[in-house]
């Protein structure tokens, strides 16, 4: 059966992509996680401060994670490969991202994310409630979305 699910995804080769507030691909915010085991390839359990168990997929060559709460999807986070309409978003300017998603952000806020070496990077991330996206910006491209559902209390960032 997995292997049906894998091959269908990959015939449509992504057309399918980001649905906002409701999914990516095949993965539906709300849905229980067990029905995709088959395709889960790493769940990193966090300490018990942290309020998601995090499961990594990778699906078209991409990696992409289920974060999840109580077995049920709550968030989708892409830092490869982010399809909407036909258009890759990782990477994307944000200038141009803003054109494609006709909405403004909701909030805006700046965050320094620790890399190796003492470096770090001061990443934006703004949220645009309306799509149920959180968008995380660095020197002007797109470097991570996170899909949420709006009717929840998900957009929360990951801690």
């Amino acid at each position: 059966m997995v292997k049906n699910i894998v091959e269908e995804t990959n015939d449509k080769d992504m057309e399918k992509g980001l649905v906002l507030n409701k999914s990516y691909d095949i993965f539906y915010l709300g849905k229980s996680i067990s029905i995709y085991d088959n395709l889960v390839h790493s769940n990193n359990q966090y300490d018990d401060s942290s309020r998601f168990d995090d499961y990594e997929i990778k699906i078209h060559g991409y990696n992409i994670e289920l974060w999840c709460e109580d077995d049920h999807i709550v968030n989708i986070c892409c830092r490869e490969s982010c399809i909407y309409n036909g258009k890759e978003l990782i990477k994307m300017s944000f200038e141009d991202f803003l054109s494609v998603i006709k909405e403004d952000p909701s909030n805006h806020e700046i965050f320094y994310i620790p890399c190796k070496d003492n470096w770090g990077q001061n990443q934006h991330v703004y949220v645009f409630d309306k799509s149920g996206l959180q968008v995380w910006v660095w020197r002007g491209k797109i470097r991570t979305i996170i899909i949420y559902d709006t009717n929840s209390d998900a957009e929360e960032i990951k801690g």
